[in-house]
């Protein structure tokens, strides 16, 4: 790992601590800062502002969760996986769901729920042998992501986080197993 990303996600981290008791909007650049320990300039070496860390942040966690397993596990697995991740991280993300301002964080993941339930939707085509209708398939994505993406956000800005991906995942099959018949 080069010391540029060291740095990176050493401000991100310290940022997340900022996050963890503190509202976005009343947290400084310096306040980040002396979380890390690091000079504040160095911030700016790396991030123009706390919204483009906040993307950073976002981007490179949900990458590591989602993108970057892609080809190695399968759909459902990374839909387990993405669950576990926003119970784990739920205080930071309760805070991101709710910044309406200059980044949106909500559409962009959403984004990721589009991959992911691109992914899924293939892997029950190849396994049971069976072709969707593009039109069909991409009303499927469509309504399964922004489902997905809203049950998350909605779980997420509960007090007691409480999302069983089990459920999920059979209710996006029962969907799925209603098109061939």
């Amino acid at each position: 790992m080069t010391s540029s990303l060291i740095t990176k996600k050493k401000i991100a981290k310290a940022f997340k601590k900022q996050m963890a008791f503190k509202p976005f909007e009343k947290i400084s650049v310096v306040d980040i800062m002396m979380e890390a320990n690091i000079r504040r300039q160095t911030f700016y070496n790396h991030f123009v502002d706390k919204y483009e860390l906040l993307d950073w942040v976002f981007k490179t966690e949900l990458q590591e969760q989602v993108t970057d397993n892609l080809n190695y596990i399968s759909g459902f697995h990374l839909l387990e996986e993405l669950i576990f991740y926003f119970e784990r991280n739920q205080s930071f993300y309760k805070q991101l769901f709710d910044i309406k301002e200059q980044n949106d964080f909500y559409h962009s993941f959403e984004q990721y729920c589009f991959i992911l339930m691109e992914k899924i939707i293939s892997e029950h085509e190849k396994t049971n042998a069976h072709h969707i209708e593009e039109k069909e398939k991409c009303f499927l994505i469509q309504y399964h992501a922004k489902a997905l993406a809203n049950m998350i956000k909605s779980f997420t800005l509960e007090k007691d986080f409480f999302l069983v991906a089990s459920q999920i995942k059979a209710v996006i099959q029962k969907s799925l197993v209603r098109i061939r018949r």
